[in-house]
C-alpha cells in the first residue's frame, strides 16, 4: 500500500514540475477554429511558438491527388498564393510563417479545381 501511495506522488510531482516548467516557458499560444464547406472538414490554427508566428491549414478533401488553389492572407498581406494537391490520405496541409506585426485577422481560401472556393477565417 505504501508503494502505491509513493507512486502516486511520484507521478503528482513530475506532473506539477512538467506543467511548471511549461508554464514558466510561456508556453504555445494558439488560436484556430474548425468548421465545415461544400462538405470538407477544416481546421485553421495560428500559433505564436518561440517568437514566430505559423498559420497552419488542414482540410479533408473527398479524394487523394486533388489540385487546388490556395490563397493564405494575414490581413491585406498575400502570405501564399499557389496550387497544392492533396495528399494520399486526401489530405490538404499548408504551414506559412507570418509576422505577428500584420494584425490579427487571418484568411484562407481554398478553391478545387473547378469547384466552389472554401473560405476560413480566424481573428486572433
Amino acid at each position: 500500500m505504501k508503494k502505491a501511495v509513493l507512486a502516486v506522488a511520484a507521478v503528482a510531482v513530475l506532473v506539477a514540475v512538467g506543467l511548471g516548467a511549461w508554464l514558466a516557458l510561456g508556453g504555445d499560444d494558439e488560436t484556430s477554429v474548425r468548421d465545415t464547406c461544400g462538405g470538407n472538414a477544416y481546421e485553421l490554427a495560428v500559433e505564436d511558438e518561440d517568437g514566430q508566428v505559423e498559420v497552419t491549414f488542414e482540410l479533408q478533401a473527398a479524394n487523394a491527388g486533388e489540385t487546388w488553389q490556395v490563397l493564405v492572407e494575414q490581413g491585406d498581406r498575400t502570405l501564399l498564393d499557389g496550387s497544392r494537391t492533396t495528399d494520399e490520405d486526401a489530405e490538404l496541409d499548408v504551414d506559412v510563417p507570418a509576422n505577428g506585426d500584420d494584425g490579427d485577422e487571418f484568411t484562407v481560401t481554398a478553391t478545387p479545381e473547378g469547384g466552389e472556393p472554401c473560405v476560413a477565417r480566424l481573428t486572433r
